[in-house]
């Protein structure tokens, strides 16, 4: 676990950096543009080459490239493996240039579904425009995610976990600076996507080439882990898809409600994603290459305490978060968000979807870790199968939810729904598969935290009830926010120590041991 524990504190630590300049360019958007069609259009926009880079590259060819990768390095050697690197890159690369030029050609067909129907010409032009100007992104975003799956194999991990780094960096500076340049201000935003698509691409290259790689095009449908790769392929991309497609179904019905809640859904969506994205998503990426070792060297006792091990340290993280967001979601709506045209309305419109989908960050955070242990094992299908039926659970809810007084909430808590679904299918099944995963480890470390999370929720509501969240100036509520967190993680920590947590205890430990 102390190899897990620092790999996935670089991941984590890099991340960290990541969601902040994150938050500070949701903070320049909502004041900038609010949310308004404008921000809507933009979230739509970007989300159609963001779709393609987690379903073709991050997601389907990367969990199938890793555990393929990872048994020719282990068994064939350094030779073979860089051979099928290189094939790899190149058949990713030439996919994705052809999915560029059909996004863009077919941007009118795409924006369609979600502009088309009650929006005016401008808008729908706006939607299109947009579409064509950042889908030239998907390239560098699959070259880093392509780096990511080659890197993290050879235990390399704050290259690519850098790199989301890079791209606000380049968003920021499109809001800034580039949308002055502008008639429409939004198009600066979409130039600095791709300003810092490049820099994420141009900070990968010295990394592999310090690992050995060399950059040369190779196709070559007859190589056995080509072959490999690909049976695994299909059943990964469909799977992913389904994953994906929940999300674009969420945002078609987002877009029939009112305005505004496509914007809504977004800012939840980033809060919740600030602990799945910095942590959790942290443990997953270290947790696939190491799970996949493990699966070659048919290390099955190691597997298994693996799983539990990184289930609990997920847990750990994604329990109090699930109670801070729901016990100081204004608080915090409210300082990062509400500046310019983002109102106090807003925030509490924000706030109930972040309700519901608070709930749902555990069962998130078990699924990052469940799904890559299938992978690992070379099983894309079962995957498939639970989020096939998690997706036709939140289409159903979805559509019957947000017909409810829950509105914009009623669809992210369509999405908890499904994802408490699709866990509990992944977890039963891998109970089969492996021949029993350590249960009795993880539900202490969930009763533990979660006692601990409950005295954190009754502190920070207590402390937050002194300010007045809709009136507060800027330093007032930093402030108050600062003491209010502050005060719950520690609450939170004391709570786990007293319980005999073993994360907190490995982690008092550490610092003994670098003291002493």
């Amino acid at each position: 676990m102390p190899s897990l524990y620092k790999s996935a504190g670089i991941v984590a630590l890099s991340t960290l950096c990541s969601r902040i300049l994150g938050l500070v360019r949701d903070v320049l958007m909502a004041g900038y543009f609010g949310a308004a069609r404008t921000a809507d259009v933009f979230f739509i926009a970007f989300m159609i080459p963001n779709l393609f880079r987690r379903l073709v590259a991050e997601g389907a060819l990367t969990i199938s490239f890793i555990p393929v990768y990872t048994e020719t390095l282990i068994n064939k050697g350094d030779d073979e493996a860089e051979q099928l690197a290189v094939k790899v890159m190149t058949m990713q690369s030439i996919a994705i240039l052809v999915i560029i030029a059909a996004g863009i050609f077919f941007a009118p067909q795409v924006m369609y579904i979600f502009f088309g129907r009650g929006d005016s010409p401008e808008v729908f032009n706006l939607s299109v425009n947009l579409t064509r100007m950042m889908f030239p992104y998907l390239f560098f975003a699959g070259f880093v995610a392509f780096a990511m799956g080659y890197l993290n194999s050879h235990g390399k991990f704050f290259a690519p976990a850098f790199a989301p780094v890079l791209l606000n960096v380049g968003m920021i500076s499109g809001i800034l600076f580039l949308t002055k340049l502008f008639e429409v201000p939004i198009y600066g935003a979409a130039l600095g996507v791709l300003i810092g698509g490049a820099l994420q691409f141009a900070m990968q290259v010295p990394y592999m080439l310090k690992e050995g790689f060399r950059f040369r095009i190779s196709v070559d449908f007859s190589h056995p882990g080509i072959r490999k790769i690909f049976r695994m392929l299909t059943p990964a991309l469909f799977g992913i898809a389904v994953y994906q497609i929940n999300t674009v179904v969420s945002n078609v019905l987002a877009t029939m409600i009112s305005e505004g809640s496509v914007s809504y859904i977004f800012y939840t969506n980033r809060l919740t994603e600030l602990v799945l994205g910095v942590f959790i998503v942290s443990i997953g990426n270290v947790v696939l290459p190491e799970m996949s070792k493990l699966t070659a060297l048919d290390e099955k006792g190691k597997f298994r305490k693996l799983f539990a091990d990184s289930i609990s340290s997920a847990l750990f993280l994604a329990v109090p978060a699930t109670a801070g967001l729901i016990a100081a979601g204004i608080p915090v709506i409210s300082v990062i968000f509400m500046h310019g045209k983002f109102s106090y309305a807003d925030v509490l419109m924000t706030y109930n979807s972040l309700i519901c989908a608070s709930a749902g960050i555990v069962f998130v955070s078990v699924l990052r870790i469940a799904t890559p242990a299938f992978y690992s094992m070379k099983d894309t299908k079962t995957p498939v199968i639970s989020a096939s039926i998690a997706l036709v659970v939140n289409l159903v809810l979805g559509y019957i939810l947000m017909r409810t007084p829950l509105k914009h909430a009623g669809l992210t808590l369509a999405n908890t729904i499904s994802a408490i679904v699709q866990t509990l299918i992944l977890l039963t099944l891998l109970e089969q598969k492996t021949g029993g995963i350590d249960v009795s480890r993880i539900m202490k470390s969930f009763v533990k935290f979660s006692a601990s999370a409950i005295m954190m929720s009754g502190v920070v509501m207590w402390i937050a009830s002194f300010t007045d969240w809709e009136r507060a100036g800027a330093a007032e509520g930093i402030i108050s926010l600062v003491i209010t967190v502050t005060a719950g993680g520690a609450v939170y920590f004391l709570s786990c120590y007293i319980l005999r947590a073993e994360e907190v205890l490995f982690f008092i430990n550490r610092i003994k041991h670098r003291l002493s």
